[in-house]
């Protein structure tokens, strides 16, 4: 038992000078490679403000950024900018010690600079609500699946084949951080009980359960309600062929009704 204890203590205590020593090796990799843009608290320097054709980027909001993003933006470089490829300077030890002392800076979400910078720079096609009522054909923000760290890159990188292009260059690292975090302030939190009720009041005369529910149309058969995305059921709900079945009741379905039933749905079917 005392071998164990003891051996138990050596570990742990082995693991915390690995750790201890992993973080001043990144702190000492970032000082020689980093700190003369970006400055040693990652909030750039003054010679990373004067850059060209972009300064550098302040690194206190990489939280939320991918990993392997992180990875490949210090081993490669950022086309276009003087962030250039630091692969020939640091193996892939020093690449992963960099990245975890970016990732130990830390600041505060500002939510109302990204209330401010969403309407500056996201509004136009996803409007003002995040609703996407402007005919731009933008995503519906309120009723977004995304992770934080899916915004985050989208916001960063765009979205290839749609008018979402990136908007790293008009928007800094703390402006993306506090965007994406409004953004998801903005979704809109469905109610199952509502949804309930919606079912009983709209779809119960047909279907006894929402389990009861039998798909139809092209491939549904082999389908169920888990399988279906939140757009096809809200096209199915709202614009099925049981629309014209049901008279009125399902027409009068507002966005924000038909993901309170959907909810319940997914609730009941899991």
């Amino acid at each position: 038992m005392l071998k164990t204890v003891v051996l138990t203590v050596g570990c742990v205590a082995l693991l915390s000078s690995q750790a201890v020593a992993s973080a001043m090796h990144g702190k000492d990799l970032f000082q020689q490679n980093c700190a003369s843009c970006h400055g040693m608290d990652g909030k750039v320097s003054a010679v990373g403000k004067k850059l060209k054709p972009y300064p550098a980027r302040d690194l206190t909001a990489l939280g939320a950024v991918d990993r392997d993003e992180l990875r490949r933006i210090i081993a490669y470089g950022v086309q276009g900018t003087s962030m250039t490829p630091k692969r020939y300077d640091l193996d892939a030890v020093g690449i992963e010690d960099v990245i975890d002392y970016i990732l130990s800076f830390k600041r505060k979400v500002d939510m109302a600079n990204g209330k401010k910078r969403f309407g500056q720079v996201c509004s136009t096609c996803h409007g003002l609500d995040g609703r996407a009522k402007t005919g731009m054909g933008a995503k519906n923000l309120v009723y977004s699946n995304l992770s934080l760290e899916e915004t985050v890159h989208t916001i960063r990188n765009g979205r290839p084949g749609t008018k979402m292009t990136s908007k790293r260059h008009q928007l800094s690292n703390p402006d993306i951080e506090d965007v994406a975090h409004y953004v998801h302030d903005l979704r809109f939190k469905a109610d199952d009980d509502k949804g309930a009720k919606l079912f009983a009041s709209t779809c119960k005369t047909c279907h006894a359960t929402p389990s009861a529910i039998k798909l139809m149309g092209n491939r549904a058969h082999d389908a169920s309600i888990a399988e279906l995305s939140d757009y096809i059921l809200d096209l199915r709900i709202r614009h099925g062929r049981h629309v014209r079945l049901s008279k009125k009741a399902v027409k009068k379905l507002s966005d924000d009704d038909a993901q309170n039933l959907i909810s319940y749905l997914r609730k009941e079917t899991k």
